[in-house]
């Protein structure tokens, strides 16, 4: 039996990916379509984008199938609930040109009530936790900023406060104390999302202004991609997070975020549920993540995820579920033995070339190259690379 194979896998074309010269989507697939833009990578066993095992060309769902006691094993069907040779998790590279999808991501009990009542815009019952790790500089909104932050941004905004509850104008001039923080950046936030024309009123203050600040000029960046979106308010709101290569945030269930800028890895459960309000053509539902988002203020450091170890050769990124974790191995002309998993593997080179071992099977990797590897085996990485591998926890 095989127990490493390479995996040829499925590209996505969104208007907020990049040109194929800048995309590494685009790199890693070997694309060159100057008519198109190169979004995200997925490796995986999701429907809407599953991988094809090279060797067999079949897809690695029906590859599984065929033995998926040894390719699959035990622990994944415990956590996905099913035995039809999915696994839990989705493996993604995302290369973000411009702004995309102000959102938030359902729990698994509100997914299956989504799925139940709209399975058109939510298309299965999974919940959908995600953590990006940073390839380049990576941008995004992530969380609601300590209300300090809130309130000062706030009332720089005047022009807003005609539109909003009296009660709110009256704790952003400070004439009444938060009582409740997170109760009040939850009312201040449906006010906002719902509001007509906030980006407008903004957009036309920030003309004749001469001391912009930096959440001002972030506006005007992102009102240039999304012009007059009700989502771009939220600039006011949000933890503006940037990441450093290597750097890492989670997204837990009901957390609030958007990406704006470069490339990273992406693993989460396997789904496609996303809940959006704003910076997207895609369907909108302001109602339903009013209802559900997390309004907990923190601050931008909150928001990563550090890894567990920071060793040269392996680090850890494990995120507080079950369904995904990620590790980054880096060899330098060496051969670094990684332990068996519960989980099937897979692995992605994004730097250099080596090879990927077990006492059965290997496979030579180069940039963009992508590995399935079985479970409940040991894993030798050599040469000089970098590579990450996502995997379930057991």
């Amino acid at each position: 039996m095989s127990q490493v194979v390479k995996l040829c896998c499925s590209v996505q074309n969104y208007a907020w990916g990049k040109p194929a010269s800048k995309s590494l989507v685009a790199e890693f697939t070997n694309n060159s379509d100057k008519t198109e833009r190169f979004a995200e990578l997925w490796m995986g066993t999701h429907p809407r984008g599953h991988s094809v095992v090279k060797q067999t060309n079949q897809e690695l769902k029906n590859w599984i199938l065929e033995d998926i006691s040894s390719r699959l094993g035990s622990l994944c069907p415990t956590i996905s609930g099913n035995k039809n040779g999915d696994l839990p998790f989705l493996l993604k590279i995302l290369s973000v040109d411009k702004a995309l999808s102000l959102q938030v991501h359902p729990t698994k009990e509100h997914a299956a009530v989504l799925h139940s009542r709209d399975p058109q815009h939510y298309p299965d019952p999974n919940h959908k936790p995600e953590m990006a790790i940073a390839l380049t500089v990576f941008e995004g909104l992530c969380g609601f900023r300590p209300i300090d932050e809130i309130l000062k941004n706030m009332k720089c905004h005047s022009e807003l406060h005609p539109y909003l509850s009296k009660d709110v104008v009256e704790v952003i001039n400070k004439a009444t104390p938060v009582s409740d923080e997170t109760a009040f950046v939850k009312k201040l936030f449906t006010e906002l999302i719902t509001m007509k024309n906030s980006a407008g009123l903004i957009n036309e203050k920030l003309k004749t202004s001469s001391d912009l600040s930096p959440s001002d000029e972030l506006f005007q960046r992102i009102h240039t991609q999304h012009p007059g979106d009700g989502g771009l308010v939220c600039i006011y709101l949000l933890n503006h997070v940037v990441l450093q290569p290597g750097e890492c945030m989670f997204l837990g269930a009901n957390k609030v975020h958007a990406y704006f800028s470069g490339d990273c890895v992406e693993c989460m459960a396997c789904s496609d549920n996303v809940v959006r309000a704003g910076l997207t053509p895609k369907f909108i539902d302001v109602d339903t993540l009013v209802d559900m988002v997390d309004c907990t203020p923190g601050s931008a450091a909150s928001q990563k995820l550090p890894p567990t170890n920071s060793g040269d050769e392996v680090r850890s990124y494990v995120p507080p579920v079950r369904d995904f974790a990620v590790d980054r191995v880096t060899c330098d002309r060496k051969t670094v033995t990684l332990p068996s998993k519960s989980s099937p593997q897979i692995m992605l080179c994004t730097e250099g070339c080596g090879s990927v071992a077990t006492d059965e099977s290997a496979e030579g990797v180069v940039r963009g190259d992508v590995v399935f590897v079985v479970p409940g085996v040991v894993v030798r990485v050599s040469g000089s690379l970098t590579l990450f591998s996502a995997y379930s926890q057991g």
